[in-house]
């Protein structure tokens, strides 16, 4: 994981939500990320992160009407 986060990746995924980057803030953010990722990676810790709540919500309901 840390090894894939990258300049590149991280403005893909700025690109993907619509947020404008320069590509030396892309850098700046990839170096400042790397070593987190790392010792979570280190760690085996897992986070279970809500990408887009609405996705949430469209889960649930389709629970609710079973």
């Amino acid at each position: 994981m840390p090894d894939d986060i990258s300049a590149d990746r991280v403005s893909a995924i700025a690109s993907a939500a619509r947020v404008p980057l320069v590509s030396s803030d892309a850098a700046r953010i990839a170096r400042a990320v790397a070593p987190t990722a790392a010792r979570f990676a280190r760690a085996k810790i897992e986070l279970s992160l809500e990408t887009e709540p609405a996705t949430f919500a469209a889960v649930q309901r389709q629970e609710i009407g079973r």
